[in-house]
């Protein structure tokens, strides 16, 4: 902000502000919903055709998870995690460069260097501080309904996007159920089959939308089923029905870091980038429960809801309980 006094015609003084607003993540809104633009001494909403023009402009010029976080500095990555991913720090080029050249990093206006948004969600010691929204919540419920009587257990999962992914999914281990049953050894009948649940959280922390503000992954274990919400809409002309087939990365620069990043549970890279994600979490989990996955769009979320394996007690005897 700029103060400085200045002499009118009159010969009076007046006092000018200049304040700078520097291009941000998002095309803000009011609390209502609506856009205004300053047109001379006046704002005027902003609607129609000049809207999706700016929106327009906006996603050709960044692509989101590649812009400069504009709170971060480069004290906010994770320089082991970074050594590590890169096979530690190059002998004939800058660490800096490097950075700039993976995309870690980006110069952002007034040529300060910053981590880009895919950089602090897959390498930031705290990416929450700066992408307030890149969670998980996650809760536990007895029955089958989403009510606050029912709920066993919640807990909000942080960290960067492979963190987030690991413990996600042990949460889910923890939970679900495992019966058991012992005819010569014991056979465990687990509600769910990992593999399943292990695509549909990359996919939802690879693919979700993180420019929509205030929107979080959310996890909900019910007795029957698990509903995974996902922020942002189908992209072009993607489709429920076409999901499994037609392949469209939201993310492209975070995918390609998950691609290349290997969880430490399973040894091997967190994705693979050749769209099979949907197809597997489709397959695998009507093998396993009977019945197929099914994956619904509400709004701006897209729920994926996951069958469990019914109890052989159950299936047995309807009157035994686990």
């Amino acid at each position: 902000m700029h103060r400085e006094q200045l002499t009118r015609s009159d010969g009076t003084d007046a006092v000018i502000i200049l304040v700078e607003i520097h291009c941000g993540l998002f095309v803000h809104a009011t609390s209502s919903g609506l856009h205004y633009e300053r047109v001379g001494s006046t704002k005027q909403i902003l609607s129609g055709t000049r809207l999706a023009r700016l929106f327009q402009e906006r996603e050709r010029t960044f692509i989101f998870d590649q812009r400069p976080v504009l709170t971060a500095t480069l004290n906010d990555l994770d320089q082991g995690k970074l050594a590590h991913y890169l096979d530690g720090p190059p002998q004939t080029i800058p660490w800096q460069d490097l950075l700039q050249n993976t995309k870690v990093i980006s110069t952002s206006e007034g040529d300060v260097i910053r981590p880009t948004v895919a950089g602090i969600l897959a390498f930031g010691k705290a990416p929450q501080n700066h992408l307030p929204s890149a969670y998980i919540e996650a809760a536990v419920y007895r029955n089958i309904h989403l009510t606050s009587q029912d709920l066993v257990h919640s807990d909000r999962i942080h960290g960067n996007a492979g963190e987030q992914i690991e413990t996600a999914i042990k949460f889910v281990d923890r939970f679900m159920l495992k019966p058991a049953q012992k005819p010569v050894g014991r056979i465990d009948y687990p509600q769910y089959d990992i593999r399943t649940i292990r695509e549909a959280i990359v996919n939802a922390v690879a693919h979700r939308d993180y420019s929509i503000l205030g929107a979080k992954i959310r996890m909900f274990l019910f007795s029957d089923r698990i509903e995974i919400y996902s922020s942002g809409g189908l992209p072009n002309a993607l489709t429920i029905d076409s999901m499994a087939y037609n392949v469209f990365t939201r993310n492209q620069l975070l995918v390609n870091f998950l691609s290349r990043m290997k969880s430490p549970t399973t040894g091997c890279a967190f994705l693979e980038s050749r769209g099979e994600g949907v197809r597997l979490i489709l397959s695998i989990g009507e093998t396993h429960a009977g019945r197929p996955p099914v994956y619904k769009l509400y709004g701006t979320e897209l729920v994926l809801t996951i069958w469990s394996k019914p109890s052989p007690h159950e299936i047995n005897n309807p009157t035994i309980q686990d």
